[in-house]
């Protein structure tokens, strides 16, 4: 069955036409097709496009297909891939989209994995069993299995893209520093009653609770694995969340009930010398575009990307460090001028460049270069 998509808001995606097609969501933009890519990634699938058609998710979920569409290109979209592990789930895993790979991609074409779980794919195409162009995705210097099987790397981020070289000399490296959807975050007036604390992984709740304990600035923690033997001082609100936490509480409640209420962001995360993650990315870009200030840890591969002490869009604290963590936010409480205007100057950063339509271009040009 075919079915046209309509537009959100102002025309955030073109109409484009869906079909069902080798068990993928095939959709192909209304102009003439330009390329074909091959869109996987580890969560999602079709479900992640008619969220956001249906205006429950930003763009930026899609790791740039909305504006791939835009310029031209036919995106099929796979199942969720999970993680590869060689002893729990082998085989037949990216293998399952060999007959969609024959029977609708060109030599020419493109299989994108926004994230580094394909295995076999880049196996075939090491060794010449696979004609189209194999990209991955790098938030840091996380592993890459085959990663000489790929023709081209998208790396987040300095650390990535230094990462990335060195795994594959020969293969097409570019950053392309992520960015959200403008379209989908309101502006909203900075009316600070509480900070927030939010996300899933990696996060160092110890530390956040140690500062906690010596602010009397209100913090609101949306929680997700939180230790059961820590036990959270007064001045802190707990919002139950979950694995599955935005069935619980959608986009738009986050934005509008907690982001609208933020004091400012406090993206605190275990520390991370090695640099193998970038945890915290989407919720340091999230407050940037809701002009709100952050508290960010400094480790992990996102120090390289941002120094948002030096752009002035927040406050860097060192890891495991409750002392500091709790000076930054009493700072930031005591002085809601400074706070307001640091969340301003974050916001013009993601209107400049932390946005979907540079990511996007950025992207096809990458596309057209391999």
């Amino acid at each position: 069955m075919t079915t046209d998509s309509i537009s959100r808001q102002k025309a955030p995606h073109p109409v484009v036409r869906e079909r069902e097609q080798d068990g993928l969501l095939i959709l192909s933009p209304a102009t003439p097709v330009r390329r074909r890519v091959l869109f996987i990634n580890v969560s999602g699938g079709s479900a992640t496009w008619r969220k956001y058609t249906s205006g429950l998710i930003p763009s930026n979920r899609l790791w740039g297909c909305v504006e791939l569409l835009r310029n031209g290109y036919e995106v099929g979209v796979a199942s969720a891939l999970p993680d590869f592990y060689l002893h729990r789930n082998p085989l037949p895993h990216d293998l399952k989209l060999r007959h969609a790979i024959r029977s609708w991609l060109q030599p020419d074409d493109i299989i994108y994995c926004a994230h580094n779980t394909l295995y076999w794919l880049p196996f075939l195409r090491k060794f010449g069993f696979l004609k189209q162009r194999v990209v991955s995705l790098l938030y840091a210097r996380e592993p890459l299995k085959f990663a000489t099987g790929h023709d081209g790397i998208i790396a987040l981020n300095p650390a990535a893209e230094d990462h990335a070289r060195r795994l594959a000399p020969r293969a097409k490296v570019t950053r392309l520093s992520w960015g959200m959807d403008m379209d989908f975050f309101p502006q909203l007036p900075y009316r600070p009653e509480t900070f927030l604390a939010c996300g899933r992984t990696n996060r160092d709740f110890p530390t956040l609770n140690g500062a906690a304990r010596k602010t009397a600035a209100r913090i609101r923690l949306i929680a997700h694995g939180v230790p059961a033997s820590l036990v959270w001082p007064d001045n802190v609100e707990i919002v139950q969340g979950g694995p599955g936490w935005e069935d619980r509480l959608t986009y738009r409640d986050l934005l509008n009930n907690y982001y609208a209420r933020s004091s400012g962001s406090l993206v605190v995360v275990k520390h991370d010398p090695s640099e193998e993650t970038a945890c915290g990315f989407t919720n340091l870009l999230e407050a940037m575009v809701m002009s709100r200030p952050v508290i960010l840890t400094r480790t992990s591969a996102l120090k390289t990307e941002l120094d948002i002490d030096a752009v002035g869009c927040g406050l860097f604290v060192p890891p495991e460090d409750s002392y500091s963590l709790a000076a930054a936010i009493t700072q930031l409480n005591n002085e809601p001028e400074q706070a307001r205007q640091m969340g301003e100057r974050g916001r013009r950063l993601v209107e400049s460049y932390y946005n979907m339509d540079r990511f996007g271009s950025e992207m096809h040009a990458f596309f057209e270069s391999l």
